[in-house]
């Protein structure tokens, strides 16, 4: 048997056997699959979504009410004496980051006026400097923006503004605030 048929012959019985298994084995086999990075893989399908799609599941989950309401997370940067809050908000933005001479697009999870939290597999130094390149919804124009590294984990990096003006800080604070 050649090589290409032997690979479709396997190809064919996993289809079958995935078939025949029930929801829950098929979402097991998932899991164990995409290595528990499940929603990262829901964030790539519904990247591909048309906007009626899009639109379509946020009505089958219940979440086009206007209840929306920020999180938060506290500041505990070194040089302030207190602690304070900022408002997140949760986010599928795409951006296109470089560090040193590497570049890659990613997605940012979420957003304050302080920074970003950026998916990503992979691990870069703290103290690291990064420049993004994204488009808010609520502007025109897309921010080419400087940062710092201030975290790095399994499931991506936590990125600290660096010199943001007071426009780009205003224009991120409205983004922050409104309900889309």
């Amino acid at each position: 048997m050649d090589s290409n048929q032997s690979r479709f012959t396997v190809t064919a019985r996993l289809f079958t056997i995935i078939d025949d298994l029930s929801h829950e084995k098929q979402f097991i086999l998932y899991k164990q699959l995409v290595k528990d990075n499940i929603d990262a893989e829901l964030f790539k399908l519904i990247i591909d979504m048309s906007e009626e799609e899009k639109t379509q599941l946020l009505m089958q989950l219940g979440a086009l009410s206007d209840e929306y309401e920020a999180l938060k997370t506290v500041d505990l940067d070194a040089d302030n004496s207190f602690m304070r809050e900022n408002p997140r908000k949760l986010c599928l933005l795409s951006v296109k980051c470089t560090i040193e001479d590497r570049s890659f697009k990613s997605y940012i999870i979420d957003i304050s006026k302080l920074g970003v939290f950026i998916e990503s597999n992979d691990r870069f130094p703290v103290g690291q400097k990064i420049l993004m390149a994204f488009k808010l919804p609520n502007y025109f124009e897309a921010f080419q923006l400087d940062g710092r590294i201030a975290r790095s984990g399994p499931r991506g990096i936590g990125v600290k503004f660096d010199n943001l003006s007071p426009d780009q800080e205003d224009v991120i604070r409205k983004f922050i605030e409104s309900k889309k």
